[in-house]
């Protein structure tokens, strides 16, 4: 199952597992328009930039070298800067405690970040285990992306 949500949402385009399981767990809470939406605007993702240390990951789409802003894909809450999402990521099995907070960003409608409270590298690194270590991910979102501004 994973494998087919990594397909669909562009794990061929550079999404990390972690980044995957937080997108997943904002799409679930959305209605079927915006998660359809959602899902274009993820599986569009063709540049990954993630800053050291995992601490924040920028998700772009790029034509012709520059990013792109397809308005076809943009929902209707234009927003400068909106938080979507809070996300809690647990690890239950790990050696200490390894609780991780992401937050979500839109920017001028389109998705464009995670930021975590904290290095991300040690629960995406054990998500590549085989098997995964269960993994507990809770999401409240806290933005509307049908709000017209």
């Amino acid at each position: 199952m994973t494998e087919l949500l990594g397909k669909l949402l562009g794990r061929s385009r550079g999404l990390s597992g972690l980044e995957l399981r937080v997108l997943d767990a904002v799409r679930a809470l959305l209605p079927a328009p915006q998660a359809c939406q959602w899902d274009e605007q993820v599986r569009t993702i063709n540049k990954v930039q993630r800053l050291p240390d995992g601490v924040e990951v920028d998700f772009y789409r790029m034509k012709q070298g520059r990013p792109s802003f397809d308005e076809a894909l943009a929902f209707p809450n234009r927003e400068g800067e909106l938080l979507l999402a809070i996300v809690s990521i647990v690890l239950d099995q790990a050696p200490w405690p390894s609780e991780l907070a992401a937050r979500v960003w839109c920017t001028r409608g389109f998705l464009f970040s995670i930021e975590y409270d904290g290095s991300s590298k040690y629960v995406d690194e054990a998500l590549d285990m085989d098997p995964p270590p269960p993994l507990r991910i809770d999401c409240r979102l806290v933005g509307d992306l049908a709000a017209a501004r």
